[in-house]
């Protein structure tokens, strides 16, 4: 009876062992990915893929005709990576009440989707 004992609570601490190995590694290659990510993606890259897709879509998403690169302002210093995507905050010259921000995600720069900062009145 103690031998079987011996070996249930042997089996157990092998598997504990072997699951705590696999999360670990798990960890490990997950961290790895995210920093390859986050190396990969440039602040410049994604400025420069906001502004082309703001420059091909302006008219329809900004009601704006004819963008071009000088009406569009972007806020260089508040350009963000992230573990997930990238955000780039923007103006564009002449609406003076809100602020865009195009986000994107680090594996596909070329899917951008727009959000919008209304600015108040004092």
């Amino acid at each position: 009876m103690m031998s079987f004992f011996k070996i249930a609570v042997i089996s157990v601490l092998a598997l504990a062992v072997f699951i705590a190995v696999l999360i670990t590694w798990y960890w490990l290659d997950a961290r790895a990915s995210l920093q390859a990510d986050l190396r990969a993606v440039t602040t410049e890259q994604a400025t420069a893929a906001v502004l082309k897709n703001v420059l091909l879509n302006g008219e329809r998403l900004f009601s704006k005709p004819h963008l071009t690169q000088k009406d569009v302002i972007i806020e260089v210093r508040e350009v963000q990576v992230g573990h997930t995507g990238t955000l780039v905050p923007f103006r564009i010259d002449g609406v003076t009440d809100r602020r865009y921000f195009g986000m994107t995600g680090c594996a596909s720069l070329d899917a951008v989707e727009y959000a919008t900062e209304y600015f108040t009145e004092p």
